[in-house]
């Protein structure tokens, strides 16, 4: 049983963590700390489960954050060094082949893809267009600890679904960390020394093509959003450590953009989230346009064989989506992102921005019903129609997760379907 202290109106952390956090450094987990390194953080020493907080302070965030940089690093490090052995995300299995629903369509083009392509709405159902007509893509990986985990456990066949799911803790490099990893991709017409791209494929099948044929769409993906969720050992780690980063042109932010801490009242957003007056073009927000910021398309969503490739029955292309930004960033986590994207100049990851890292740090309340801080966490990639919702929280969310036989999945959707 875990003793909670009472909630404090704010809460430092206490001298020995912030002594911790000085001794780990910012850019490597081993020294020296102060260069850039391929090692991936296996848990956060600092994380303490007796430490309960109402809103967050810039030295209770600052461990989080830096945990999602430096595993953001490690997962593209060959975006640093290009001939190194180590591959990062590139590594993990995509969830389909994990689970055994591997599709035989398209298998000569798959050989030869980095990235592999089938689905292409969010959680809610929805899907998102760019500014160039073409759908936001999406890919779900995990790494060999829970792949390993998931076959000892016979958790890809149906008759394991039945009890609660365990996954293993991270605490050191010969006790890694647990990792679930999802990326949100546009198409590129060339590869551009702004993004993270990859090869990719897109697999549609028949029931989603204009013309009723499968399409098997060889293209080039330019990374937009990343999902980093970690299992550590320390604190409530157990809850998972929930880290999102977006690239830095994707969207505005909101006029009328709440901050952080900003979570008290019974109706957060009464008008919506108002576009800025006269902000710039990005990926998806055109300033032309006078379509109502997060509305999710109204008509249905086929692909065509060319691009643009999001269009509706009748072969029209569907409007650009328009997204805002809800919540702002939190402003010590913004100095944290200029320090490490001065450290990435040069690099391709030196144009995205780390959104939050979320974390259980505090008691279950009607405003932090999960206990999860910061309370609100979306990426615009993902979770574009949700940011104002009472479920628009990562950790919140997820901690409904079920296996498809009812039982816990340990925060992990990806055991809800049937494995065939």
């Amino acid at each position: 049983m875990r003793i909670r202290f009472p909630l404090p109106v704010l809460c430092l952390l206490p001298i020995p963590a912030l002594m911790a956090q000085e001794e780990q450094g910012e850019f490597c987990v081993h020294a020296p700390h102060d260069q850039l390194c391929a090692t991936f953080p296996q848990d956060v020493p600092e994380f303490s489960e007796f430490f309960e907080y109402m809103v967050i302070s810039g030295a209770a965030q600052e461990p989080f954050d830096r945990h999602a940089w430096q595993a953001f690093v490690a997962l593209n490090w060959p975006e640093i060094e290009p001939q190194t052995d180590q591959l990062g995300w590139r590594d993990f299995p995509r969830r389909d082949a994990v689970l055994g629903r591997e599709t035989a369509q398209c298998a000569e083009q798959a050989a030869q893809a980095e990235v592999i392509i089938t689905d292409f709405a969010q959680s809610d159902g929805h899907p998102l267009v760019d500014r160039h007509g073409n759908y936001i893509l999406y890919e779900t990986r995990l790494n060999p600890v829970v792949a390993d985990h998931i076959h000892a456990e016979n958790l890809h066949n149906a008759e394991g679904h039945a009890n609660p799911v365990n996954f293993p803790h991270g605490r050191d490099a010969d006790n890694p960390a647990s990792i679930l990893f999802k990326s949100a991709w546009t198409v590129l017409e060339a590869p551009s020394d702004d993004y993270i791209t990859a090869q990719g494929l897109i697999i549609v099948p028949p029931e989603q093509s204009l013309t009723g044929a499968p399409l098997c769409l060889e293209v080039t993906l330019g990374l937009v959003g990343m999902h980093i969720v970690t299992k550590v050992e320390s604190g409530n780690g157990d809850e998972w450590i929930w880290a999102t980063f977006e690239h830095r042109a994707n969207a505005p932010i909101a006029a009328d953009a709440r901050d952080i801490n900003a979570i008290y009242g019974n109706n957060l957003f009464p008008q919506g989230c108002i576009a800025p007056d006269s902000p710039p073009d990005r990926l998806l927000y055109d300033a032309t346009l006078s379509t109502p910021a997060n509305t999710p398309p109204a008509a249905a969503a086929l692909w065509s064989a060319t691009p643009p490739y999001a269009v509706d029955d009748t072969g029209t292309p569907l409007p650009p989506s328009q997204v805002v930004r809800c919540w702002d960033i939190f402003a010590p986590t913004q100095a944290t992102n200029a320090r490490w994207q001065a450290e990435l100049f040069g690099t391709p990851l030196e144009h995205y921005m780390l959104i939050s890292a979320q974390w259980r740090g505090a008691n279950a309340s009607p405003y932090i019903e999960h206990g999860e801080l910061p309370r609100f966490l979306s990426n615009v990639t993902m979770e574009t129609y949700i940011q104002t919702h009472r479920d628009g929280t990562c950790l919140g969310c997820h901690a409904e997760a079920t296996t498809s036989a009812g039982a816990f999945s340990d925060f992990t959707f990806v055991l809800r379907e049937v494995p065939e």
